[in-house]
């Protein structure tokens, strides 16, 4: 949910910004529900009115809510607020369902009362949990604080409703909110193809599995980032889809963490320079693809270091010697793996990211597909995740590719002791990664991305939990 406050002092403008960003969206074909509060018999600028009515954008119906009454010793307007439109409000939310409710909401308005848990305080809870897109609340000026213990989380976007572009920065969030809505939708179900395509090949220990799956990876950003007014948000599609393989309880997941986000990064810096025509989305997918081809090298050359490359130089020599079979230099072997890899990645993205038939059957396909992940209630603790990041040192399919260098290494005379040291390093960097990744806390990224004003990427990280939470 995008929730947005629009502040401001008595007779700043609040009631009126939310009115035309009603019609404005009402114009765009978007549903609005909730009500706005129209002051009538405003006698002096910047103080109460006389009276107050409800108007709710829904059905045109006006609703009669507060009439003054008379002037405290403090030289304050009192109100009469009548209790069947409060009764109406609470009627309303109640009928609120989370499958049906308007793309936005709006509360008209919260101020010292709702500060105090009175006024329409107690209908928040109800509305916050029918979980509408966008929910937008005229706030009163020095109760922002208080209404946000009443919601039980901060805003994202705060708005001046005294301030000259007031209405377009209100248009412009709810327009970012399309983008991380999209964003999500993409995430999540690019997350569920690795966790069950993905992880299905890798456990049937198919060859060209990181092809396959980069490959995808780059048909399906390409089918997102078309629809996107800022193209640069696509790099959350695969942040997103990592960050749900970190919560997949079986299977490996340094491996596509790493492909994933690395992937993703490549792909959105060439089309956030080079656009998204033919050649921007084949040298995207490209990069994509070469990566996957490059990326198994790179790990194992960080497990083990420069014996990766004895060991092959070894094998390469005693297949030449013994059996006159000449393989390539492990430069070329890797240059060849990333090209292959990047020109079937790259054409695949060229060629389907482009057509806006088959964008559309993409995307078809990840609304239904998600991610289903076991969300943990409480986040681990160091210990925890150490004992399970060494846990995940007995996979034998971590092992396998180290243990063949050292046997290789072995055969070739090495001394036990650097035999041992390999090891070593091979397990602690593992042990490292691994535990780092159990450490990931998937509300606690939520809650850090907005303390930092990214609200956009916490939103569409927070509804894919949500929608897939047992």
């Amino acid at each position: 949910m995008l929730l947005i406050a629009a502040t401001g002092p008595v007779g700043s403008g609040k009631t009126t910004l939310l009115a035309g960003f009603a019609a404005w969206a009402v114009e765009r074909g978007r549903r609005v529900d909730g009500f706005v509060a129209f002051a009538e018999g405003r006698d002096v600028p910047d103080k109460g009115a006389q009276d107050y009515v409800l108007f709710w954008p829904s059905t045109g119906a006006r609703t009669p809510y507060a009439h003054r009454q008379a002037i405290s010793p403090a030289d304050r307007y009192l109100y009469a607020f009548d209790p069947e439109a409060e009764a109406r409000v609470r009627e309303w939310a109640d009928s609120l369902n989370p499958g049906t409710i308007a793309d936005i909401v709006l509360l008209d308005e919260l101020g010292k009362r709702e500060a105090q848990g009175l006024g329409h305080a107690p209908v928040l809870p109800t509305v916050i949990a029918a979980d509408p897109a966008c929910l937008v609340l005229a706030i009163r000026s020095g109760t922002q604080e208080a209404i946000e213990e009443q919601l039980g989380r901060p805003f994202d976007v705060v708005i001046d409703a005294s301030s000259p572009d007031a209405m377009a920065q209100l248009q412009d969030a709810y327009a970012a909110l399309d983008d991380w809505q999209r964003v999500g939708l993409y995430g999540a179900g690019s997350g569920g193809i690795e966790m069950s395509v993905g992880s299905a090949l890798h456990g049937v220990k198919f060859p060209l599995t990181g092809l396959v799956m980069s490959t995808t990876q780059s048909v399906v950003l390409a089918a997102v980032v078309g629809g996107l007014a800022r193209r640069e948000r696509v790099v959350w599609v695969p942040f997103i889809a990592a960050g749900l393989k970190a919560l997949s309880p079986t299977g490996s997941r340094l491996g596509p963490m790493l492909a994933i986000s690395v992937q993703g990064i490549l792909f959105s810096v060439v089309t956030r320079f080079l656009g998204i025509g033919r050649a921007g989305l084949f040298l995207a997918g490209f990069l994509v693809g070469g990566w996957a081809g490059a990326q198994g090298i790179l790990i194992q050359y960080v497990l083990v270091g420069d014996n990766l490359f004895k060991a092959y130089t070894a094998v390469a020599r005693w297949l030449a010697e013994t059996w006159s079979v000449t393989l390539p230099s492990m430069g070329a072997l890797v240059l060849t793996l990333t090209v292959g890899f990047g020109l079937v990645a790259g054409t695949a993205t060229a060629v389907f990211g482009g057509r806006r038939t088959k964008v559309s059957a993409i995307r078809r396909a990840l609304e239904s597909r998600g991610a289903i992940v076991q969300v943990p209630e409480r986040t681990l603790s160091r210990r925890q995740a150490w004992l399970l990041g060494a846990k995940d040192l007995l996979r034998p399919s971590f092992w396998l590719p180290v243990l063949i260098v050292l046997l290789v290494l072995k055969l070739t005379g090495t001394a036990d002791l650097d035999l041992f040291w390999i090891v070593f390093r091979a397990a602690a960097v593992a042990f490292v990664l691994f535990s780092l990744i159990r450490l990931i806390d998937p509300i606690g990224l939520v809650r850090w991305l907005r303390r930092k004003g990214h609200w956009g990427p916490a939103l569409a990280f927070e509804r894919v939990l949500r929608r897939r939470r047992p």
